[in-house]
């Protein structure tokens, strides 16, 4: 299949090198990504292909956000929606820990304090109600079982439960959804990409904690702050609510260690006590 559309795209002829080498890579659960382009002075595109609706998706949020240097470019988009074409973005290193701050930083200046709110609420899903957190909860929950106590899992329903979700439309954004640093690419100089938007609609603070809490260093109360009081413009920060969100984002964020990198939980387990306390005392 990949090999058919990288010869498809080599016939439109809309490329500025020719094509001499390609080679499939890990994609996500469901995608299949391509590299192809020139070995001399190397030139290299991505293709990724998926379902209809996850391409059609995709690649109406990277064309809204067309013009942040941080996200792809689309350079074609297939019309029946089948893949999609970008310039590669090279990245020779992984998220270094200990860099929290710095990493919260360049994400909100260059791509959270770009957010737009959606020309139509249909477009994409809400993550900002309150069934989609008591679900996204109890998904968690099944996941974490003995591995926190009832009174851990009975703040995080209770908690879930009080969450309203942002109502006020002036404070919906088109988010990227899966905005983790499994989705980021670096170079020595720091941040140098973001890939794999799976776009919801919601309040930015959704992206911001999502990126915060996936990994599992530095996840202090005056890291987080700093972020927030970042992105939201210097509006006054209720320490309770931070804290609140905080807890539920850790609790999620804990079941997916325990899936994909159990050697992580230690570090998030005491995240979590420290957020239980903050929260109690706000």
């Amino acid at each position: 299949m990949l090999q058919t559309f990288i010869d498809e795209v080599i016939e439109l002829g809309f490329l500025s090198q020719p094509v001499s080498v390609w080679r499939e890579l890990k994609g996500g659960t469901q995608s299949t990504v391509g590299v192809f382009g020139t070995e001399d002075r190397p030139h290299l595109y991505v293709l990724k292909a998926n379902t209809k609706e996850l391409i059609e998706s995709e690649t109406r949020f990277l064309s809204l956000y067309r013009g942040i240097e941080l996200l792809p470019t689309v350079l074609y988009a297939d019309p029946a929606h089948r893949y999609f074409v970008y310039d590669f973005i090279p990245d020779n290193t992984g998220y270094v820990r200990g860099n929290k701050k710095k990493l919260m930083t360049e994400l909100v200046d260059g791509i959270l304090a770009h957010y737009v709110h959606p020309e139509s609420y249909d477009a994409y899903k809400s993550i900002e109600t309150s069934e989609h957190t008591e679900d996204s909860i109890r998904y968690a929950a099944s996941f974490i079982g003995g591995q926190l106590g009832e009174e851990d899992h009975s703040l995080a329903t209770a908690l879930s439960r009080e969450r309203s979700g942002v109502t006020d439309r002036g404070d919906l954004y088109v988010l990227h959804g899966d905005f983790g640093v499994h989705n980021f690419l670096f170079t020595d100089n720091g941040l140098a990409g973001v890939i794999d938007p799976i776009p919801v609609i919601g309040g930015k603070r959704y992206d911001l904690l999502y990126a915060f809490c996936s990994s599992p260093d530095e996840l202090t109360l005056p890291i987080l702050l700093h972020a927030v009081q970042r992105v939201e413009e210097g509006r006054e920060v209720d320490i309770r609510l931070l804290s609140r969100d905080m807890i539920l984002e850790l609790f999620r964020r804990m079941s997916t260690c325990l899936r994909f990198h159990p050697e992580d939980f230690p570090q998030y387990l005491q995240a979590w006590e420290e957020w239980k306390k903050i929260y109690a005392s706000s």
